[in-house]
């Protein structure tokens, strides 16, 4: 997030102070590891994912913006980290990671922040919203109550943007298929914008919107639960 959507980073902070949480940032925090997984390097994966519990194992609650991040380190980091910290540690770490509209929904108990956005949203839900992270429809909920946003959800959607790592480099023709479905279908649907809880979902599609030339943009959910449109993408 820093390297790629700064903006988001502090609109996700923006939103959690608004509601009366006292936010914490560490500098030393790098990856969560699961790119490395998903690519077979575990070695790397286990020791990016030591240093993440390392940092944030005394925290309250650990607030991530990707629910491809937070479920992994919620399913895998007590089974890829056991030889690293004890079994109590990585069940009280797992525990207390949220994804960010999980968190206000279902721990803070808020359902409206009171946020404004005038425009036709289309939300893909993730790979990862639907099979890493557990059963979660905050999103859904959060943007429901946004003011002046329609939010457009097909009961058909694809299933996968086509992003995961190795796959969209190994199999570019069946990634950006998987892409451009998600695409038209919001803009056949009349959207402005096309939302989702997960960053290389929004990248990918960010890629072949800005390739094809469709008018439609990308934003992450916590921009537009900001209420504000960030100067650039």
């Amino acid at each position: 997030m820093d390297m790629f959507l700064p903006d988001s980073a502090y609109s996700m902070k923006s939103v959690l102070e608004n509601i009366g949480v006292r936010c914490q940032y560490f500098s030393e925090l790098t990856c969560c590891g699961r790119r490395f997984m998903m690519e077979g390097k575990e070695e790397h994966a286990k020791k990016l994912g030591s240093q993440v519990v390392d940092i944030l194992r005394s925290k309250t609650h650990i607030v991530v913006p990707d629910c491809g991040c937070a479920g992994f380190m919620k399913m895998h980091y007590k089974r890829l980290l056991v030889n690293q910290h004890s079994t109590q540690e990585l069940q009280d770490f797992t525990r207390n990671i949220f994804e960010i509209c999980d968190y206000i929904v279902n721990i803070r108990k808020v359902e409206c922040l009171g946020n404004e956005f005038n425009h036709r949203v289309y939300y893909f839900q993730s790979c990862a919203a639907r099979n890493l992270y557990p059963s979660n429809d905050a999103p859904e909920v959060l943007l429901r109550n946004t003011k002046g946003l329609e939010l457009l959800v097909a009961p058909d959607q694809p299933i996968c943007c086509g992003a995961n790592g190795h796959f969209a480099m190994s199999n570019p023709t069946v990634a950006e298929g998987l892409t451009g479905a998600i695409v038209e279908q919001a803009y056949r649907m009349g959207a402005e914008f096309i939302t989702s809880t997960d960053i290389h979902c929004l990248q990918m599609i960010d890629a072949y919107k800005t390739a094809h030339n469709v008018e439609i943009e990308v934003m992450h959910v916590v921009d537009i639960l900001k209420g504000e449109m960030p100067e650039t993408y």
